[in-house]
């Protein structure tokens, strides 16, 4: 089963947003951001402090910055990388995933995959920690996303499909 697919800038930024999150240090300074905005406001309402709606004020302009720069970044990754925008294709079958693009070609076995992940409209195929090749659910048909699932059980993938 063969599978085409592109993606595209909104995905490559959600792709990207994905992958910053499962990094502890983002994770660990969003939730102490989160955390300033939640003092401030207990100061703000049981306190009734009137200088903590700056503290709320500059959380929520980091938070948003943050969200900008990201956006930002993948923005350009994308338009500066021609190989992110290439069409790549995916060929499923008993003996792995053949991964195509314009001059390179690769196999992954499916005992080289460690997981697979379906989210926020992406299909992600895990090979380790670090690397994931992405195929746009947008392109796969429910035939094709049965016959995935078919393969995943039958090779004993872990997913969440």
């Amino acid at each position: 089963m063969q599978i085409k697919t592109t993606l595209t800038q909104s995905q490559f930024a959600k792709l990207t947003g994905i992958l910053l999150l499962k990094r502890l240090q983002v994770l660990f300074l969003i939730l102490a951001v989160l955390g300033l905005i939640i003092g401030a406001l207990i100061a703000i309402f049981f306190f009734h402090n009137k200088d903590a709606y700056m503290l709320v004020f500059v959380a929520v302009v980091f938070l948003g910055l943050f969200a900008f720069s990201i956006f930002n970044n993948a923005k350009r990754h994308y338009q500066n990388n021609p190989r992110i925008r290439q069409e790549t294709t995916y060929d499923f079958s008993d003996k792995g995933v053949l991964i195509a693009k314009e001059g390179f070609s690769s196999t992954i076995k499916w005992n080289e995959i460690i997981r697979i992940r379906k989210k926020a409209g992406l299909i992600l195929i895990w090979q380790n920690k670090l690397v994931a090749n992405v195929i746009s659910a947008k392109d796969v048909t429910p035939q094709q996303l049965d016959e995935i699932k078919s393969l995943i059980r039958k090779k004993n993938v872990p997913s969440n499909f």
